[in-house]
């Protein structure tokens, strides 16, 4: 049986992301978007090439991605906007392949993935889902890579409620990976 593929996408300024088939250890990184000094319409043309080299690469069956944020919680205008730019850019990009789109809230994906939907502050959430992205094997033991991070929870995410394949197993004291 051939397994879903996954690519789940962690959209800010640096996107993480992480493509595979559900169940198995998916490529995963992050990508800068735009620096700091470029304006929203940079990200979201940076998106799209990136998404269009991805899909040369590897055309996922489905491609998840934490739902936008509300506009409230955000830093600012230019931050709104991106999201909004580099959200629309995925789902023209998905809809021109025919690939379907979820988008989960970020609190969903984290009670699946750390067993809580925060862990009171950002930083001790960030550094759950990290930590675990480490625990299942899915990112390397001196990775401090939060976005992909978030990514890999978005894929374990997926896995295991779309795609139906059983959770992974945990690896501990350097075990070999399965």
């Amino acid at each position: 049986m051939t397994r879903v593929n996954i690519m789940a996408l962690d959209i800010a300024t640096v996107c993480g992301f992480c493509i595979g088939r559900a169940g198995e250890i998916p490529r995963s990184g992050s990508v800068r978007l735009k620096r700091p000094c470029d304006g929203p319409e940079v990200a979201a043309f940076n998106m799209r090439a990136f998404l269009r080299d991805q899909f040369i690469f590897d055309r996922p069956d489905i491609i998840i991605s934490e739902h936008f944020l509300n506009p409230v919680a955000q830093k600012s205008a230019d931050a709104v906007v991106l999201q909004l730019y580099c959200h629309g850019v995925m789902h023209a990009e998905a809809m021109a392949r025919n690939i379907r789109v979820h988008a989960p809230h970020a609190a969903t994906v984290r009670k699946h993935f750390i067993g809580a939907a925060n862990m009171g502050e950002r930083k001790a959430t960030k550094d759950a889902v990290l930590n675990r992205a480490k625990l299942l094997g899915y990112i390397p033991g001196d990775c401090r890579d939060d976005n992909r991070a978030d990514a890999v929870a978005l894929f374990d995410w997926a896995s295991a409620t779309i795609a139906r394949v059983p959770p992974r197993n945990l690896v501990l004291f350097n075990e070999d990976r399965p």
